[in-house]
């Protein structure tokens, strides 16, 4: 028995990513208890109304993203209350407000298939070096009060496990509001003039995989893509945790 298996077998102690309680020694490499797995799994096979595949099926994404040049966004789930009680709903705020490799590493392995799906369509399973990994970043105030940057945290995760690049690619200007204050036509204003990129030789010609975890009226996501063509990108694949169930401008059942 190694040092690491020991400690994890004795000495460590994981929680649910929903409830927080504390996992059995069978569950200890799992995300959530058996109940909120349950829950978890129920909010997988929740349907788009544009296209009516669940979410993990899904390819929609607004207009305004289409049209900036993205590829696809791929989700997870759909929510309809970001401060719902739910196990996925409270594993975002968990992720948001905690740093936790296991948790993050568990959404990295959902997202995978799916992304990779959508590289091979792109004709990239086998040429990882024209792939960058990147993500929609954190509000400054929201980085300085957590301390991290979720969405930072799962791009370095999956650019491990897909053997892609890793690039900080955007940022936010000091200034502005926060997204959640706004409605949607002044997010995509508040966004598109507070959001830069670095970087922007690194991308020509490649693919973009970005991450965001949660898309509300993509408006966030939406600069970024238009950052990363300008910039000379061949395409990007938006992913995400959770999208709102009103993305489409009507309720997801």
């Amino acid at each position: 028995m190694t040092f690491k298996e020991f400690y994890a077998r004795f000495l460590g102690v994981h929680k649910c990513g929903g409830c927080g309680c504390i996992l059995p020694y069978e569950r200890f490499y799992h995300a959530f208890c058996d109940e909120c797995s349950l829950e978890w799994n129920a909010a997988l096979t929740v349907g788009c109304q544009k296209c009516f595949n669940p979410a993990v099926e899904c390819t929609c994404m607004p207009k305004a993203l289409a049209d900036s040049g993205a590829l696809c966004l791929r989700k997870l789930f759909f929510y309809e209350n970001e401060r719902g009680g739910e196990a996925h709903i409270r594993l975002i705020y968990r992720l948001k407000r905690y740093k936790n490799r296991r948790l993050t590493a568990f959404v990295a392995d959902q997202l995978l298939p799916f992304i990779k799906s959508e590289l091979v369509l792109a004709g990239l399973d086998d040429n990882m070096d024209k792939v960058v990994i990147s993500w929609c970043p954190r509000g400054r105030r929201a980085r300085i009060r957590y301390g991290h940057d979720q969405s930072e945290e799962m791009a370095k995760c999956l650019s491990k496990k897909l053997g892609a690049t890793y690039l900080p690619l955007f940022a936010q200007k000091i200034g502005g509001k926060e997204q959640k204050e706004l409605d949607k036509k002044e997010r995509l204003k508040n966004a598109t003039d507070h959001i830069v990129m670095n970087a922007r030789d690194d991308i020509k010609g490649k693919f973009i995989v970005l991450y965001d975890d949660m898309v509300t009226t993509g408006a966030t996501m939406t600069a970024c893509v238009s950052h990363a063509m300008k910039a000379g990108a061949a395409g990007v694949i938006c992913c995400s945790l959770a999208c709102s169930d009103k993305i489409y401008g009507y309720k997801t059942k």
